[in-house]
């Protein structure tokens, strides 16, 4: 009998942790970068400089994600680019689309405090649709994406996503 009591302790101790709530989103911010967002741990940041022969532009990736969601914002350098940002902004999604083998949904339009950016769908073969904004401001282009099993009307990619905030200029 005392095996049994314990067995059951040690499962509803179990389903109790397996039923908790997920940490509570922490904002992230990047000055240098211009932006911050929110994520439920530490993301990964991975800054890549431009390459010598400016085929690159200088990067930089941050990443996080749980429960098979994947959440970032890549921040491409447009210094050096004669593109207008206008330009940018409307090149940014098939680009994008092209570099993962991707196709594009609807795109429709999207803001982050003042500045307006683009929203849509990338949707790639065996993954997930993800669901995409982005902006540019301050000679920067940022792409916001979101992906989850649940699919792109997650509740969390609407939460990632509304987090993104561009920060006052440098």
């Amino acid at each position: 009998m005392r095996k049994v009591a314990a067995l059951a302790s040690a499962i509803s101790c179990l389903v109790a942790f397996a039923c908790a709530p997920p940490p509570a989103l922490r904002e992230y911010a990047y000055p240098a970068w211009g932006f911050a967002a929110s994520f439920r741990a530490p993301p990964k940041e991975t800054d890549t400089p431009a390459s010598p022969d400016g085929k690159s532009a200088h990067t930089f990736l941050v990443e996080g994600g749980a429960g098979g969601r994947d959440n970032l914002v890549y921040v491409i350098d447009g210094s050096s680019s004669t593109k207008s940002d206008d330009q940018a902004l409307t090149d940014a999604p098939g680009a994008l689309a092209k570099s993962v083998g991707g196709t594009l949904g609807p795109i429709t339009y999207a803001s982050s405090g003042t500045v307006m950016g683009r929203e849509f769908l990338l949707n790639r073969h065996g993954r997930p649709a993800s669901k995409v904004r982005i902006f540019v401001a301050g000679k920067h282009l940022y792409e916001v994406i979101s992906q989850s099993p649940l699919g792109p009307d997650d509740s969390e990619t609407a939460e990632f996503l509304a987090s993104f905030r561009l920060l006052a200029a440098r």
